[in-house]
């Protein structure tokens, strides 16, 4: 059985809606029908995503032309810790992803440790592959930080650069069977 992850595509970040009701931009809805076009798309059995707009969105984009089932697990959001406050200072934005990266910082704004928000994750994972059993590809249409934390479960990575290496949107490829990547992140552009 394959796993399809698929990081949503393009957001504008804006300071006066809630992170999590952030939609694609323009330039997103053309990447994530781009992408649509791809055989690794194609090739998706059922699509579930997060609750999230974005989200949405991009697997809305992504499932409508090759008729995909999509479901909906919002146990397969980011990282509350990422969601809770937009900070629009960059570098505030940066120093806390580092140091919660490293372990410096276990919680932003209260949100999630990493561990409670991977053990989220996983669990709704679990739960996808135990209802899709008969599938060949599930897509999982999510959020660059839990991804990263979901990847490193599975590859020798440093977390904080891989995070940065993701692209909007992305796709890898996990062989669930063998739980080796067939196809990471930022190894092959969507368009």
């Amino acid at each position: 059985m394959l796993i399809t992850l698929i990081r949503h595509s393009k957001t504008n970040p804006t300071g006066n809606i809630p992170i999590k009701q952030w939609g694609l931009t323009e330039e997103g809805i053309l990447m994530a029908k781009a992408l649509a076009k791809t055989d690794k798309i194609k090739s998706i059995s059922v699509l579930y995503t997060s609750l999230q707009t974005k989200a949405l969105e991009t697997a809305v984009i992504l499932a409508k032309d090759h008729g995909i089932p999509m479901k909906i697990n919002d146990n397969l959001t980011e990282i509350t810790s990422f969601t809770e406050k937009f900070h629009s200072d960059p570098e505030i934005y940066e120093q806390n992803t580092a140091a919660f990266y490293n372990g410096t910082l276990d919680r932003i704004e209260n949100g999630e440790t990493g561990k409670e928000a991977l053990d989220r994750f996983n669990g709704a994972v679990e739960e996808i592959l135990t209802e899709e059993k008969d599938k060949d590809n599930i897509g999982i249409v999510s959020h660059g930080h839990i991804l990263t934390f979901f990847t490193a479960q599975f590859m020798q990575i440093d977390m904080y650069s891989y995070h940065k290496t993701i692209q909007m949107p992305d796709v890898a490829i996990l062989d669930w069977n063998t739980k080796k990547f067939i196809n990471v992140f930022n190894s092959v552009k969507a368009s």
